[in-house]
């Protein structure tokens, strides 16, 4: 998955730019892996083994380490990803676009929890660690599970466990003060569903800097592993339509009339591509039609966040800050 994340940030990129290689990327996840698995190594090695002189390396890997604690491997990853390699995150600025390009995380080491947390998926799974992405309200969280035992960790804050209480807190910091948790605060994300989070972090700091072409090229990509997401159809649709690209944003309305099964909402849509064929017929006046693109994307810029997959469900466009 990180790797799809870095093939994205490549593709991210302006067509006007040098589109950067990702192996070199590549090598350090790996990197980060073998570290972690030799963390692991030190932490399970036998003591008995360690002390009485046995040639530890002629021994089968079996007979030399014991399966890790749920705590040595917590503690392996914050070891390695957060206090030796130094990934954090990006408190300070936030909100940066670089946060969530996963090219330029590993460069900065600083980033979204999100971004961050594909570090500590591909490292533990390298490594036959069990993880897995939690849709957490508001942040991003890693469930790791050893031993049959589980706990969850925040990629954002150097790995550090959180129990009941300390999740409680965070739920009540987004949620409110009478929010209280609940089974669905602990939603598994698939592999797509965080790449489609990753994507909708880059594309909503790029419509709040009013970069429209970066934001169009997110969804666009964002539809190579979610071709049937009908919010993504919609999106483009309004976002080809403020870019002044008509036939473009017809088709990708098309998209969503298809895959839509709200009848109203469809039925709005329906009525856009109505009104764009016309224009386009009729080659209206420049005026006339930017005043029914801005109208075409006015009807739909309502309030979102960006918290999970779910966001890039067909309303939110331009979220507030």
């Amino acid at each position: 998955m990180a790797e799809a994340a870095l093939h994205f940030a490549r593709l991210n990129q302006s067509n006007g730019t040098h589109k950067r290689d990702v192996a070199p990327f590549i090598t350090i996840l790996d990197d980060l892996a073998d570290q972690v698995r030799a963390e692991l190594a030190g932490l399970t090695l036998q003591p008995d083994l360690a002390t009485d002189g046995t040639d530890q390396q002629a021994l089968p890997v079996d007979d030399k380490e014991a399966e890790p604690t749920i705590d040595q491997v917590v503690r392996a990853l914050q070891t390695v990803i957060a206090e030796r390699n130094g990934f954090q995150g990006d408190a300070e600025n936030y909100d940066d676009i670089a946060n969530a390009d996963l090219m330029q995380v590993i460069e900065r080491k600083r980033g979204l929890p999100v971004a961050l947390g594909m570090l500590y998926i591909h490292a533990a799974m390298r490594c036959g660690i069990a993880v897995t992405g939690i849709d957490f309200p508001g942040h991003f969280l890693l469930r790791v599970q050893a031993n049959g035992k589980r706990k969850m960790i925040d990629p954002f804050h150097g790995a550090i466990s959180l129990g009941p209480a300390e999740l409680r807190e965070l739920l009540k910091s987004f949620s409110g003060l009478d929010a209280e948790l609940a089974p669905h605060h602990y939603r598994p994300s698939s592999d797509i569903d965080i790449l489609l989070r990753l994507q909708n972090n880059i594309k909503v700091r790029a419509l709040r800097a009013g970069e429209l072409e970066l934001a169009t090229r997110v969804v666009e990509h964002s539809l190579l592993i979610a071709p049937d997401h009908e919010g993504l159809w919609h999106q483009l649709g309004a976002l080809y339509a403020r870019l002044d690209q008509d036939h473009m944003a017809l088709g990708a309305f098309e998209q969503f009339v298809k895959r839509c099964e709200d009848p109203l909402h469809r039925a709005r849509i329906e009525a856009v591509i109505e009104e764009l064929y016309e224009r386009v017929r009729h080659e209206a006046a420049p005026g006339t039609a930017h005043t029914e693109k801005n109208r075409v994307v006015a009807d739909y810029t309502e309030k979102g966040d960006t918290g999970s997959a779910a966001d890039n469900a067909p309303i939110p466009l331009f979220p507030d800050k």
